[in-house]
């Protein structure tokens, strides 16, 4: 999950210093100077593990010793994935400019300053005492063996320079990027930031709530800084579950497709555990050891993002130095840490200041201050969490892990062998309380009078959690007939749990359920329509917006109402090879543009604009689509029409034929301006991002996302796919095998059967 924040990778080659040797040594033509084929026989001083790659690259794991497993886990991640994993623990240490150079220092002052790392320290000091502490720590001697003992992959002599010694803490503090990534969300503040520009007026764009299709039936220089850092809100995922009364086989059915940064190598690591006889599959995140999305011998689980609002913010009085807390005078909690920055004229160390309030991490930027409480700030469980789902052999046990999954929030799906389903938004969610009233988090809280905290809660020390949704009280179904998931609303207002700019649009959703109750209705499931159905392309905010254009039939001209008659008798499916997607696409962009110009006009840019559902139900007269710089008063059909003719200027300018042309797959591997061959193929795709079939292409951002797993369990034959390949290693087989398979939404068989090359630890 990378971003200028979580530092957009493809552009860390700028500050990287290469000598034109390395580009010689990388001739593609000289494969075997960096074939890796690595030991077969390892020490492991815990015990044997026999370690089978199979035809995709997937390590398959045979152990009778945890410990021992683990430490192979360890040394064959590292193998594999060494870099991303170092990679991601510099960021979340504030430690990239001193490999990448000064153009990370702004990112590292960042990161520094959340004191990522004491955040998981406190939750390792609270992991210690629990039955996976020393599996944390065999795993990080796994790691440290490889580093020891092996080549480093060819991305560290291209950086020149050698990674650390792998900790348990660096484990956790991956489990920590991935929740900040999900939950770190700064929309309080540009709330704030809207309000201050566009004035009340702009409530109405952020209602509380989108309605009913939900899943259980400031200073701007500030913000424009702060949000380079934030998550990113157009991640998102599906998961869905039908049981056995609707299934062919007559066993429930799972289905399971996270959409993450499409990254090279992907963001997530397949492997298969066999432990005493006792087998866990799926894909977990590198510098991981345990089985985060999979399914065991029992039991098969899900996520997708809650998306829940689990970050606040306080301002305080300041008096100098010191801030007011209910009527005291404190000084933060200080600490000055040296950050070292690779410069063009050599190394230099550069002090910054870690703050910290009552509430958490002190950030200031132009003279504004704000403390920032995150739930992930303190000892959190998720590792036990995870370690519990992987070994749990029915309803039950799985259910005392979800009591320990805290953040990020996951809407969690559950199938197991013996019928039981079940959907559970696991997580911490705070009670604000303002006043002795119960108040939403959707705004930057007085600090100084205690306003808005949370019960139970200490910032980067350990928790209790009363002031919290008690597990019980979070809205759950036990063995519904089917369910399904797609980041939108849970559709629970007991207690606030974020406005409308914490989820999703509800189309993907809106979706789903339809061919779910299509389904149902007509036919006994199976696998081949799961499939079917995470790679549906048809666009329910097609079906929305489409009217909106053929509302302006009567002001167009004869050339534009070909255009519209080709969109009137269109399908609504985002597919590469269509020319209505391509046209559809484009106006859609510039529609949302020209209605919300207001905002733009005041340096507003597009992630501040409101959700799609919002702009679908604007009245046609809305003053929002008036185009305040015209005489005349626009209505919806104006817009539309206008946006209608600066698409067809834009596809004619670009010479575009289909949906295809603008659709591509482009990953870039973090080296790609140096090296470009390491880049996966680029492809025309399907989708976007309110499509089943998910793939959205590069934006303003330079990224791209999408569908990053996905998965069909049936517990029978099962199936799975990642978005290029298993290994890290661009010379292997397994570099981008299967790309394909997943960019034309195909898969692989995903079982249980230990085959291949073999690796013995011992």
């Amino acid at each position: 999950m990378h971003r200028r924040g979580f530092v957009s990778l493809s552009v860390l080659a700028i500050a990287l210093y290469l000598a034109s040797n390395y580009l010689t040594m990388l001739s593609p033509f000289s494969g075997t100077l960096w074939s890796f084929e690595g030991k077969k026989d390892v020490r492991n001083p815990y015990g044997k593990v026999e370690v089978f790659y199979d035809e995709f690259g997937i390590p398959h794991f045979v152990a009778q010793n945890e410990k021992a497993l683990a430490f192979a886990i360890g040394y064959v991640q590292a193998k594999d994935r060494l870099f991303q994993m170092d990679l991601h623990r510099r960021i979340m240490r504030g430690e990239l400019s001193e490999v990448f150079g000064e153009d990370f220092y702004e990112s590292d002052v960042f990161y520094r300053k959340m004191d990522f790392v004491k955040s998981a320290e406190i939750t390792w000091e609270s992991l210690k005492n629990t039955e996976i502490a020393e599996l944390l720590i065999a795993y990080s001697e796994g790691v440290n063996h490889f580093i020891e003992t092996e080549k480093l992959p060819m991305e560290f002599q291209l950086a020149n320079y050698k990674p650390k010694k792998w900790e348990p803490v660096d484990t956790l503090l991956i489990a920590k990027e991935i929740a900040w990534g999900l939950t770190g969300n700064f929309w309080d503040l540009k709330r704030a930031v809207i309000l201050d520009k566009l004035g009340d007026k702009a409530l109405e764009l952020y209602p509380q709530s989108m309605g009913n299709y939900t899943i259980i039936r400031v200073n701007k220089s500030f913000v424009d800084w702060a949000k380079s850092f934030e998550s990113h809100n157009i991640l998102g995922s599906n998961n869905w579950l039908v049981s056995g009364k609707f299934t062919e086989t007559k066993k429930p059915m799972l289905a399971n497709d996270p959409h993450l940064l499409l990254t090279v190598p992907p963001v997530w690591y397949e492997m298969h555990i066999q432990l005493n006889g006792f087998n866990v599959r799926g894909v977990t995140f590198p510098g991981v050891g345990m089985i985060i999305i999979g399914r065991n011998d029992f039991v098969a689980w899900g996520f997708t993002n809650v998306g829940a609002d689990v970050i606040d913010f306080y301002y305080y009085v300041w008096n100098g130095s010191k801030y007011l807390y209910k009527d005291q005078w404190l000084e933060p909690e200080k600490k000055v840490e040296k950050i070292r920055v690779k410069t063009a004229k050599g190394f230099e160390e550069r002090e910054v200041v870690v703050e910290k309030t009552i509430h958490g991490a002190l950030i200031e930027r132009d003279g504004f201050k704000v403390a920032v409480a995150w739930t992930g700030f303190t000892n959190t469980s998720e590792a036990l969490a995870i370690y519990k789902y992987n070994y749990a052999r029915n309803i039950s046990e799985f259910m005392e892990g979800l009591k320990l999954f805290f953040v990020p929030a996951q809407n969690v799906v559950y199938a197991d062998i013996y019928g039981n389903t079940m959907y559970y938004p696991a997580g911490k969610y705070p009670i604000r309380v303002v006043n002795g009233k119960e108040v939403p988090g959707n705004t930057i809280f007085n600090g100084s009078a205690g306003e808005g905290e949370w019960r139970g809660f200490r910032a980067f020390g350990f928790s209790t959690w009363e002031g919290f949704i008690p597990f019980e009280e979070i809205p759950h179904v036990i063995n519904p007939d089917y369910i399904a998931t797609a980041n939108q609303e849970p559709g629970y207002w007991k207690h606030y749990l974020g406005d409308t700019m914490y989820f999703a649009d509800p189309y993907r959703g809106m979706r789903i359920y339809e061919v779910l109750d299509e389904l149902v209705a007509s036919k006994k499931i199976t696998a081949e329509d799961f499939m079917n159905l995470q790679r549906d392309t048809k666009s329910k905010v097609a079906e929305f917006f489409v009217p909106f254009i053929l509302e302006a039939y009567p002001k167009m001209d004869d050339e534009l109402r070909v255009y519209a008659d080709m969109l009137r008798n269109w399908d609504y499916r985002m597919e590469k090879d269509s020319k209505e997607a391509l046209i559809f696409a484009i106006w859609l962009e510039k529609f949302v543009n020209e209605t919300f110009d207001e905002f733009f006009a005041v340096g507003l840019d597009k992630s501040y604009l409101p959700r799609l559902y919002v702009l679908q139900n604007l009245p046609a007269k809305s003053e929002w689509f008036d185009d305040k710089r015209t005489e005349a008063v626009e209505t919806r059909d104006d817009i539309a029409l206008r946006a209608l003719k600066l698409a067809i200027e834009e596809i004619k300018k670009n010479n575009y034929k289909v949906y295809g042309d603008i659709n591509k797959l482009a990953m870039k591997h973090p080296f790609s301006r140096v090296v470009g061959y390491f880049d996966y193929p680029s492809k025309a795709m399907d989708g976007d991002e309110f499509t089943v079939f998910n793939f959205r292409r590069i934006g303003e951002m330079g990224y791209q996302v999408g569908s990053s797993w996905r998965m069909i369990v049936t517990f029978e034959k099962d199936y799975c796919v990642i978005p290029g390949g298993n290994s890290g290693n661009f010379f292997s087989k397994n570099y981008d095998d299967q790309l394909i398979l997943w960019a034309e939404g195909k898969y692989k068989v995903c079982d249980f059967s230990a085959r291949g090359e073999r690796i013995v630890f011992g």
